[in-house]
């Protein structure tokens, strides 16, 4: 039998040398995967096996037409010089080919240099996430196979442009230019403090994420619910939350919720309050705002954490949801969710929400009856 390390130890020179003849597309590390892939079948007695077989294994097909005709018309252009002269080095496992300009000797693939710059994607999935007829977390998530945090990013880049047909967005896509780098989450110093005095110079963007997700529920959260709203894995976020204990800025305790009908006992993280805990807080800034299309059958972004139970803020759409976010703020403890609701929800949802038990007697009722007279009160 032969032996099938030492022909895998040619396979990379191999490779090399017919790489230009054979398949011009496929790169040296394609080459040694199907000369290796050929030693298997030839070592189990398979000599014949056809080639169409092997090249499966391998799998470096360009699929990133459809995001070059968008972005160059076909033909690809360096971003650096604008160079037409590229000579294509090979095609990554995803199906993202790549160039390389024979004029400054640039590397790049489509995405360089625009929104989608360093994606972990497929280009198959950014393809149908532009021609989903109905931008948001959700529909993204279920049509596009993404997990949620990558979905609302995915949603918050094509929000802008939810009112273009599908080769408009991803012209748009990768056009624009990728998103800002640095520290989104310093603020302004504060007076009368150095900014080489920065409790947050230490500090992970994951970390820094989690304290603002903090600040905004001071009533705590779960682990699960601050791995949301910071927009990374539970496992993450577990971790930056020990890490913030130990900094002496977060807390856990144990405590009942409502759930169902009846009480659960959960784990809640919450700020520690302490004189390190505020003084991070006075450099923290808030979350740093994605662009969204202005709608009207959304709550403000700042409501979100009334809805800590059942369907997130951002998934909530006044026409299908009125009553339930009418009950949630209205009766809530938040006085400026509760001005928003009176200001801005369908006077027919604040008289269904009036006559809910609860809302038909006391201060709430009467807040109720007067919000109501004044929507339907004449100019």
């Amino acid at each position: 039998m032969p032996d099938r390390w030492a022909f895998g130890r040619r396979s990379w020179l191999i490779g090399n040398l017919l790489q230009r003849r054979c398949l011009p597309g496929l790169s040296t590390t394609g080459w040694g995967l199907l000369i290796s892939a050929s030693a298997d079948l030839f070592c189990m007695g398979k000599q014949s096996a056809p080639m169409g077989v092997m090249l499966q294994v391998v799998g470096t097909v360009p699929r990133d037409g459809r995001l070059v005709e968008a972005r160059w018309g076909g033909m690809p252009a360096c971003p650096s010089c604008g160079s037409e002269r590229a000579a294509q080095l090979g095609i990554s496992s995803r199906g993202w080919r790549r160039w390389r300009c024979g004029s400054c000797r640039t590397r790049y693939t489509v995405t360089t240099g625009t929104a989608l710059h360093s994606t972990k994607l497929v280009p198959q999935a950014w393809v149908a996430a532009a021609e989903l007829g109905r931008i948001d977390s959700v529909s993204v998530a279920e049509k596009v196979g993404v997990s949620k945090v990558t979905a609302r990013k995915i949603a918050g880049l094509l929000q802008p442009v939810a009112g273009l047909s599908a080769p408009e967005r991803l012209r748009w896509l990768l056009n624009s230019p990728p998103v800002r780098r640095g520290d989104p989450w310093l603020a302004v110093t504060p007076m009368g403090v150095h900014p080489r005095d920065n409790p947050l110079a230490g500090l992970s963007a994951g970390a820094k994420a989690v304290l603002s997700a903090l600040r905004s529920r001071p009533f705590g959260a779960t682990t699960a619910k601050l791995a949301e709203l910071s927009e990374i894995s539970a496992a993450h976020a577990s971790r930056v939350l020990n890490d913030l204990a130990r900094l002496g800025y977060a807390e856990r305790r144990r405590a009942s919720v409502h759930h169902g009908y009846g009480l659960k006992r959960v784990w809640l993280w919450s700020l520690a309050w302490t004189d390190e805990c505020m003084s991070a807080l006075a450099f923290l800034s808030d979350h740093p705002a994605t662009p969204t299309a202005e709608t009207g059958d959304t709550i403000p972004p700042r409501f979100w954490r009334n809805f800590w139970s059942g369907t997130p803020g951002d998934e909530l759409r006044i026409s299908l949801h009125g009553l339930h976010i009418a009950e949630t703020l209205v009766g809530g403890r938040d006085p400026c969710a509760r001005a928003w609701a009176f200001r801005a929800l369908p006077v027919a949802v604040l008289r269904e929400c009036r006559t809910l038990r609860g809302f038909d007697s006391g201060e709430t009722a009467d807040l109720l009856d007067a919000a109501i007279a004044r929507r339907t009160a004449g100019p």
